[in-house]
């Protein structure tokens, strides 16, 4: 077991089979390797100085220059991490081993160079350790084997640290690319449930919208049969209130007949929502065909004050539009207290489209205002439910078309929604 850690600690490349943390270490090896020359150059230059013989620093310098040359090179960037750490080595050695070179210059720079490439370039800590060994065998005539030996230790030390720390963080960022996977296909989820619910509601309010004219229709037909009846029987001084009748039935038939005209045609367009990804539509024509959904959802005495300006059509998808909209009423319905006020009105400003929806309902705590976009998810009864989910799905469709939807509120007075839409 103590052998199988010790060779887990020296040899840690099993997660390098994935093509994706290969990738990350052949590019750290990558600018590894050119750090890597910048320190052999460097350390050139002191010796050049006179620390060192002209020949060996001149020979350092060298080096340096061609593992930056080689390190360019598109063939040698697999072999990079190789490259760095045979040319690390052998500038120490010759930083140790030449003639002329102080203790302290060749103490320092073997130092320098194995802990540069150590810390730049993703080496394994056997890696690290062959190199020590091998500069600890060529400095062997300074007498500083203890130190040389140290060196190699913590160079070990620091590729094993840096190189868990590489493979912690891969495995962080998978785990990170797994959880916004899961993120996106749950807000998926919720946008689907949420154009479902919304479905839902169209449904109920255009079942309502049909049955009554439905049921005007029937009676006055029925009705309307028996006064031609009685007006065949009928003497000719009594006719003429009959046929006034007549004509006030036909009249209320009419209505209905223009009522159902209308929902039919707000059918036809809703089903015609999904015809295109994107398409022209007018933001009244919307406005208005939700607040006709809406509105007979809404308690009885519920004022819709209408304010719609001249403006533009704009390209979006009116099906997710309409959504925001029913969300947006149907909030401010739930929000009324008994009788209340629902103002709704559309206004061109510069180039962006502002919708305001306003009502006079109990408010918005200054605790939840804060994070009212925010989804989340609430546990009653042992079951996990979701909160915010359709102002939440509402201001993502609205960020799609490139606008953004603000709220105000007081507690106790009501609430303001103001949308923004882009008109190019």
């Amino acid at each position: 077991m103590r052998w199988a850690r010790v060779r887990d600690w020296l040899l840690p490349g099993g997660l390098e089979k994935d093509e994706g943390f290969l990738q990350e270490i052949l590019s750290a090896s990558y600018r590894g390797a050119r750090v890597v020359a910048g320190a052999e150059a460097l350390v050139a230059v002191v010796g050049l100085a006179g620390m060192t013989s002209r020949e060996a620093a001149l020979a350092i310098l060298l080096i340096a220059g061609v593992t930056f040359g080689v390190a360019s090179l598109l063939a040698a960037y697999p072999h990079n991490r190789l490259l760095a750490g045979v040319s690390s080595c052998a500038a120490s050695v010759l930083a140790v081993r030449s003639t002329g070179a102080t203790a302290d210059y060749a103490l320092g720079a073997a130092t320098f160079l194995i802990l540069a490439a150590a810390t730049a370039v993703p080496l394994l800590p056997v890696q690290c350790l062959a190199m020590g060994a091998i500069v600890l065998v060529a400095g062997l005539r300074f007498g500083h084997s203890l130190f040389f030996a140290m060196l190699a230790l913590a160079a070990s030390s620091i590729c094993a640290t840096l190189y868990a720390q590489r493979r912690m963080y891969y495995r962080l960022y998978l785990e990170t690319l797994q959880t916004s996977a899961g993120l996106r296909e749950f807000q998926s989820q919720a946008m689907r449930a949420e154009s479902s619910g919304t479905m839902v509601r169209l449904t109920a309010a255009l079942a309502h919208e049909l049955s009554q004219p439905i049921g005007a229709l029937s009676s006055g037909i029925d009705t309307l049969l028996v006064v031609s009846a009685r007006l065949v029987q009928t003497p000719p001084e009594g006719q003429p209130r009959l046929v006034s009748l007549q004509a006030d039935l036909r009249r209320s038939l009419q209505d209905s007949l223009e009522r159902l005209k209308k929902t039919v045609n707000r059918i036809q367009r809703l089903t015609n929502l999904d015809e295109a990804v994107t398409q022209q539509a007018n933001l009244n024509d919307l406005v208005n065909d939700a607040v006709g959904l809406m509105k007979p959802q809404s308690p009885q005495g519920t004022r819709f004050d209408l304010d719609l300006g001249t403006v533009p059509n704009v390209s979006c998808r009116p099906q997710r539009i309409m959504a925001v909209l029913c969300t947006l009423l149907s909030n401010s319905i739930h929000a009324l207290n008994g009788e209340g006020r629902i103002a709704v009105s559309t206004v061109l400003r510069d180039s962006l489209l502002e919708l305001k929806v306003e009502d006079n309902g109990r408010g918005i705590p200054a605790d939840q205002l804060a994070h009212i976009f925010d989804p989340r998810f609430q546990v009653a009864e042992g079951r996990v439910s979701t909160g915010n989910w359709s102002l939440f799905t509402s201001r993502q469709y609205i960020k799609e078309h490139g606008g953004d939807i603000r709220i105000q509120s007081l507690e106790g007075k009501g609430t303001t929604v103001c949308l923004t839409l882009p008109t190019s």
